[in-house]
């Protein structure tokens, strides 16, 4: 995952992992919206004179009445389905500001408002554009968050919305930009820090941390779904021996063209971790244990780096999936897949791979033939 300019622009590009960041501030600074919006309507009666006066009963009070309301269901979160809180995230903080935003301009045409009341809403509004500045948002995300303030900011200047001692338009002109680069900017530093937490700095895949999370993710899904997920172990042949005879600055390089011939070769949608030292975990959404098999043969048999004799770096590899194994919790899969893989690295002739080389696996027809994976496990030594 490279931070990239069209990062900035649109969400599809975003890689799981900056997703789940993502969504976790984003909502969270909505609920603090929600909380900054509740408390501010619940005391600015106090100094407004709405509640020592008949105004209990005028259009502006109902509509604080209302926000309130809205404000509470996002802090609760209960105002937008999880469904669609996980699809678009920024949904809630846009349905506060969406809601501060009729507030002010309801109150700035009702003849029953003064002018503190009026004041108090563009100080609210004021404050949910500094907390949208807060927030890790793309382009668009920013522009549909601040559209209906640009809209009020429109009609104002059609016909002048009443905002009390603020000069309302004036300060919303420069704070609205400013928001919106702010937001780019924590969108940047979200992805920076995405890097750093859950990106391998050898390998370039997944740490092994992240992967347990997204495995965890996946599984959920899955389950959800009632589709296929399933895993593959996989562990670099002899590689202690190219360690001890090449020494471990050549182990790094073997490791460091491994990540990046797994990165290219599989599907986006699939998730590649360094389990630890030679060993990787590869997570693949929505793939029976047959067409996972097919997938792993067709990457891995052209080998998976460079060796220095010439041959490519082999690997044995354990499949398990979910429906089919009957695995009921996600890090079953991947004991069960380890496992495969080392009932795989078991079965192969040792010392006549190493007679051959440092390549980790025979390229004989006879070896080819071996290596196919019979019924009862679709888990294999692989050319």
């Amino acid at each position: 995952m490279r931070c990239r300019y069209r990062d900035f622009l649109y969400t599809p590009r975003h890689a799981e992992l900056l997703h789940l960041r993502r969504k976790e501030s984003v909502q969270l600074t909505a609920r603090f919206a929600a909380l900054f919006t509740i408390v501010l309507l619940l005391v600015v009666p106090l100094w407004d004179g709405a509640y020592g006066t008949g105004l209990w009963q005028s259009q502006t009070v109902i509509m604080r009445f209302l926000v309130m309301a809205v404000a509470t269901a996002v802090l609760l979160n209960r105002a937008v389905s999880s469904k669609w809180r996980r699809r678009l995230p920024y949904l809630p903080m846009l349905l506060v500001v969406i809601a501060a935003t009729l507030l002010c301009g309801f109150s700035g045409s009702d003849l029953n408002a003064n002018t503190r009341m009026l004041t108090a809403h563009s100080f609210l509004l004021m404050g949910i554009v500094v907390l949208v500045a807060i927030m890790p948002l793309t382009l668009v995300e920013a522009g549909v968050m601040v559209s209906p303030i640009l809209m009020l900011l429109v009609l104002g200047a059609r016909g002048p919305v009443a905002s009390g001692y603020v000069p309302l338009e004036m300060v919303l002109f420069v704070l609205l930009p400013l928001s919106v680069m702010a937001a780019l900017v924590q969108l940047y530093r979200t992805i920076v820090a995405a890097q750093e937490i859950a990106i391998d700095p050898l390998t370039g895949v997944y740490t092994r941390a992240f992967g347990m999370e997204m495995l965890s993710l996946n599984f959920e899904t899955a389950y959800r779904k009632r589709s296929p997920l399933t895993v593959a172990f996989i562990d670099l042949d002899d590689f202690k021996k190219i360690n001890d005879k090449f020494g471990h600055d050549y182990g790094d390089r073997i490791l460091r063209e491994v990540g990046i011939n797994l990165s290219q070769r599989f599907r986006r949608s699939d998730l590649v971790i360094r389990w630890g030292g030679e060993e990787f975990l590869v997570i693949l959404p929505d793939l029976t244990l047959e067409r996972a098999d097919e997938v792993i043969q067709r990457v891995m048999s052209p080998g998976l780096a460079e060796l220095a004799n010439g041959r490519g770096q082999q690997a044995s590899c354990g499949l398990a999936e979910r429906v089919e194994d009957a695995i009921s919790q996600p890090h079953n899969l991947i004991d069960l897949a380890d496992q495969r893989m080392y009932d795989a690295k078991k079965r192969r002739d040792r010392e006549q791979i190493v007679a051959e080389g440092l390549s980790g696996r025979r390229t004989s027809s006879a070896s080819k033939a071996k290596a196919r994976p019979d019924s009862a496990a679709l888990n294999q030594s692989l050319n």
